[in-house]
């Protein structure tokens, strides 16, 4: 019975990867798919978290797979970044919850029936964001690590945005006009039990167990990857039963890299979720899916293993995928000649890297068949 429902789940990865391909070839946008009940996380004091995931916290809903929810999420540090907020008041308030993450995390949902060694995907169908952002860089001299040219950047410097969200642009500076993108920086299940031990940087757990909200990792948590935005589809795995289910650290644009430590950091009135529960189908790292592409990451404090995570990732996927059956040499030639992988982000202490396959290169679908998850790299 076990196989039985281990292949069910396997399956079912094929199938999504076929309904991906022939929604791209179509050139159809994305319908919002049936859903179950339709619930309201707002975040206050209670259904938000400071920096740390916690998988011993009081779950705020509970749902079904295939509900959905519309979640609030605040500013940095308890919603404490406002306009005119002077630096030096940031920097009291990064030092304050060290060494948790800077994120404000609503959460932790639970999702009836999940178990470790299931997948959660979670489909993002819809942002709103509130009506400011900011960026800035921590002042170099206090922070010689954090961001990619710190020294270089001894003072600090900061700028807060007014969003326009009929336009969706805002203004860097006068002749300068950036279109916002807005995506969950941070989106995450309950940490992995087995993640390593830090190689870099603040310890990872507190005494309470907590994990910081820092790093990436198998989980997703910081995972800055820009290409997350509504429409988009994010596969977790599930570590622990009801999965808990965080989202926060709202941005409403980023450069691949990150590279002086933050985006266009805000805050979204609604990001609406729809998470799908796969029985039995093992998810060793978080992939993705949107209208154009299939997105697979890998992280590690060196990026060069980053890289050869999300690479590892991108072969073992498509060496599985069943649209087009191939070998996995020609999945390895494949990925060398289509293959977009990208720096996701340098500034999370573990590095991010993400390839992209394109779908509009698979012309001619093969009929379904099983189909494996990205395998354990290493």
């Amino acid at each position: 019975m076990k196989k039985l429902i281990v292949l069910a789940g396997l399956s079912a990865v094929s199938l999504l990867a076929t309904a991906g391909w022939a929604q791209a070839q179509s050139g159809g946008k994305a319908k919002k798919p049936a859903a179950g009940h339709h619930y309201t996380l707002a975040a206050t004091k209670d259904t938000v978290q400071w920096g740390w995931l916690d998988p011993n916290e009081k779950p705020k809903l509970t749902m079904d797979s295939g509900d959905t929810v519309s979640i609030e999420t605040w500013y940095h540090s308890l919603d404490e970044i406002k306009p005119d907020l002077p630096m030096e008041k940031i920097v009291e308030l990064r030092k304050a919850n060290s060494p948790g993450g800077p994120h404000s995390l609503t959460g932790p949902i639970y999702i009836n029936g999940a178990e470790p060694g299931d997948t959660l995907e979670i489909r993002i169908l819809r942002i709103v964001p509130k009506a400011y952002g900011q960026n800035f860089n921590l002042p170099g001299k206090d922070f010689p690590t954090v961001g990619i040219l710190a020294s270089e950047f001894p003072d600090a410097f900061l700028r807060y945005y007014k969003l326009d969200l009929k336009t969706m642009q805002t203004e860097f500076k006068p002749g300068i006009v950036i279109d916002l993108k807005p995506f969950p920086g941070v989106i995450a299940t309950a940490p992995d039990p087995d993640e390593p031990k830090e190689r870099a940087g603040p310890p990872i757990k507190d005494a309470r167990g907590r994990t910081s909200s820092l790093r990436p990792w198998k989980n997703g948590s910081n995972m800055d990857l820009n290409e997350l935005q509504a429409g988009s589809t994010v596969y977790l795995p599930v570590f622990v039963k009801g999965a808990l289910l965080w989202t926060g650290d709202s941005h409403c644009r980023q450069g691949n890299g990150e590279v002086n430590l933050e985006a266009l950091e805000c805050a979204f009135q609604e990001i609406e979720l729809q998470p799908i529960l796969h029985k039995g189908m093992k998810t060793e790292w978080p992939w993705a899916e949107t209208k154009a592409n299939w997105v697979f990451t890998g992280f590690d404090e060196d990026l060069n293993a980053a890289a050869k995570i999300a690479v590892e990732n991108t072969v073992n996927w498509l060496a599985s995928q069943q649209i087009v059956p191939m070998s996995r040499y020609e999945a390895y030639a494949l990925t060398s000649l289509v293959g977009d992988c990208r720096v996701t982000e340098v500034v999370d202490i573990r590095k991010g890297v993400h390839c992209m396959i394109p779908k509009s290169v698979f012309v001619k679908p093969a009929a379904a068949k099983p189909a494996t998850q990205p395998k354990k790299s290493g």
